[in-house]
């Protein structure tokens, strides 16, 4: 095994089989240690089991349990918070059911839905993954692992992710199909965006359920905040340039656009003012504050 990889699910993915695919997963029940009022350090005799199963699965699950994430940093360990949006509650549920989850279980998964979701949202972990309505389970998990070499680089969760292919695939799934389309004209309820080469229009109820996800592209580029050239946004806040695509980049500004977490703070014409002629962007929730 190159390196386990450690995730905190929500909810606790552990208990889906795994058995017929090419992932190894484990995890410990810290339920036993937690319960154990004669240990007055329950986290640390738990993080200290889970250290033992390092090397042997690729997966280790722990619950999304802010002191346990907090504690696996302190010992080194980079963990990846794992969790579905916030609409996927049906999927989920029903998912739960048919793996053979107590009933219990689903029903508490139910109760707190919502609670839940919005407390990790609103969490700034090292390396977070929020989940999207087509998402599969298995697909997200084959991504993480073929991505764990790069934990540790540094402390942001999109030098963990963060690639052409994410880009290309929230493009392609947000833009409308051919048969989307009549005479030039939307079937179906669509946001309407100028790029730098071409006109777009994407679905709206795509680009709002990919919204978690095209906000953790952009959050992780450079100087984002302040403002930047849509050329510059190759290089992520680690400085490290992650894509030399100005295709690439451009699906980044119309589709961070449309979902509202980028504006062009000047009128189009200022573009022929910068280099090659391209956009100047800036993080939507850093406007204002940056005209104070």
């Amino acid at each position: 095994m190159d390196k386990t990889l450690f995730i905190a699910s929500f909810p606790d993915l552990s208990g889906f089989d795994f058995s017929k695919t090419d992932i190894k997963v484990t995890s410990i029940d810290n339920s036993d240690y937690y319960f154990n009022r004669n240990n007055s350090n329950y986290i640390h005799s738990y993080i200290n089991s889970l250290k033992g199963l390092i090397g042997n699965s690729d997966i280790i699950f722990v619950p999304a349990n802010d002191n346990i994430v907090s504690a696996l940093s302190d010992e080194g360990i980079k963990c990846v918070v794992l969790y579905p949006n916030l609409s996927c509650k049906e999927r989920f549920l029903e998912d739960l059911a048919k793996c053979g989850f107590e009933e219990e279980y689903v029903s508490m998964i139910r109760d707190s839905w919502d609670f839940i979701i919005s407390r990790l949202d609103k969490r700034n972990y090292d390396y977070k993954f929020v989940m999207a309505d087509d998402d599969n389970v298995l697909d997200v998990l084959r991504l993480l692992l073929s991505k764990r070499d790069k934990l540790g680089i540094g402390g942001n969760d999109v030098s963990l992710l963060i690639s052409d292919e994410l880009v290309n695939n929230l493009f392609s799934y947000c833009i409308l199909s051919e048969d989307e389309i009549i005479d030039g004209n939307p079937r179906i309820q669509s946001t309407f965006c100028e790029g730098i080469k071409y006109d777009y229009f994407f679905s709206t109820k795509r680009i709002g359920d990919k919204k978690d996800n095209i906000k953790f592209v952009i959050d992780s580029i450079m100087s984002i905040e302040d403002g930047v050239s849509v050329s510059n946004m190759g290089v992520n806040k680690n400085g490290i340039v992650w894509t030399n695509s100005m295709d690439t980049l451009e699906k980044i500004m119309v589709l961070g656009i449309s979902s509202g977490d980028l504006l062009l703070p000047f009128p189009r014409s200022f573009d022929n003012s910068l280099k090659g002629s391209v956009p100047f962007v800036i993080k939507s929730d850093s406007l204002g504050k940056n005209l104070v």
